[in-house]
């Protein structure tokens, strides 16, 4: 009795196991799609600025997407390598309640803590911090 009961429970937690793997699998491929959705290459891309750092590596972009009769979306903020094939921005996303203000000149990214209209989940962002490559300083 102890025995089938052991494998019955054997079964069970290979099953859950299982149904643990496909969701997480699911959700890196919502991940994925969120971040494919910011591309230079959208039809609805409206850049609002850009700047290559001082050491030519790295550029950001300052941007937001127009949805049509609902106007346009929130700005959003994203570094990347400054190279022409780069037209993915999703790797270098500026996390919400964070904005670029500039480069220093030693070719590090400059941000600011804001709040934002909307509402945001809080994140955590140090000086010192890479993001896509590039060195982040927090501007009190």
């Amino acid at each position: 009795m102890k025995k089938w009961l052991l494998i019955m429970i054997g079964i069970i937690l290979i099953g859950i196991v299982g149904i643990s793997i496909k969701i997480n699998s699911d959700l890196n491929e919502v991940v994925e799609t969120f971040n494919s959705e910011h591309s230079i290459e959208e039809a609805d891309f409206v850049l609002i600025s850009e700047s290559i750092s001082p050491n030519k590596k790295h550029k950001y972009y300052e941007y937001q997407f127009d949805n049509g009769g609902f106007g346009y979306s929130r700005v959003f903020w994203s570094v990347v390598e400054n190279n022409k094939s780069q037209s993915e921005l999703g790797k270098g996303l500026i996390p919400d309640g964070f904005r670029i203000k500039s480069w220093s000149s030693k070719s590090e990214l400059i941000l600011e803590k804001w709040k934002p209209y909307y509402e945001i989940k809080e994140a955590e962002l140090k000086s010192g911090t890479k993001i896509n490559g590039v060195k982040i300083v927090l501007k009190e």
